[in-house]
């Protein structure tokens, strides 16, 4: 066989294979296999470089390996389509702390290559302000799952807070936010709504 009918032949194959796997996860989960199809598309429709007729046993390898990426693509998918970001709040802490937290940096501590702007320095004396009410938010840099952060205020007990635009801002949110007379409840609800991302970290004095 010459390398063309090599190529279709082997094409052909595969992708009469993908589109029966498809066309059955699409019984089963709808709209999700979408996403899958379309990165397979590609996968089954560009030229294989055989030179030769191939063997069977490849080919039922292939067709295993391809039907394992099609279920791995459509889960995936399921997975970000069912999701509701709304409901996924980093993690906090209902009540105030029953015990003395961890000290927030301060003093000497805010200086070093992490602490080459001003806001950041400010930052962390906001923060130092209001620990209760941090301790009471969650920081939607998700490092309760990256660095095992309990609530906003873990952020500010380490260098990590300088380095995140999301913990400085939502920090400095809280702290005009209580100023104000907020509660840490009214506080987090306004966190989870976004309000901390209009903070100007450029602007802010205490």
């Amino acid at each position: 066989m010459n390398p063309t009918g090599a190529t279709l032949k082997i094409t052909r194959t595969v992708g009469s294979f993908v589109r029966e796997q498809v066309a059955s996860l699409a019984s089963r989960h709808g709209q999700n296999t979408v996403h899958a199809a379309f990165f397979l598309k590609a996968a089954v429709t560009c030229p294989l470089p055989f030179t030769a007729d191939i063997p069977a046993v490849i080919i039922g390898a292939m067709k295993r390996l391809l039907g394992c990426v099609a279920l791995v693509f459509v889960t995936l998918a399921a997975s970000a389509q069912f999701s509701d970001p709304a409901n996924d709040v980093p993690a906090y802490n209902a009540a105030p702390p029953s015990h003395p937290l961890p000290p927030i940096l301060k003093g000497a501590q805010l200086t070093g290559p992490n602490f080459s702007h001003p806001f950041q320095v400010t930052a962390y004396k906001m923060a130092a302000k209001i620990p209760s009410v941090l301790h009471q938010e969650p920081c939607y840099c998700h490092c309760d799952r990256a660095m095992g952060h309990n609530s906003l205020h873990s952020c500010f007990e380490v260098a990590h807070g300088a380095e995140c635009a999301t913990c400085m801002k939502e920090g400095v949110y809280a702290y005009l936010e209580t100023k104000k007379g907020r509660t840490p409840a009214q506080i987090r609800a306004g966190i989870e709504r976004g309000e901390w991302e209009k903070i100007d970290l450029e602007a802010i004095t205490m």
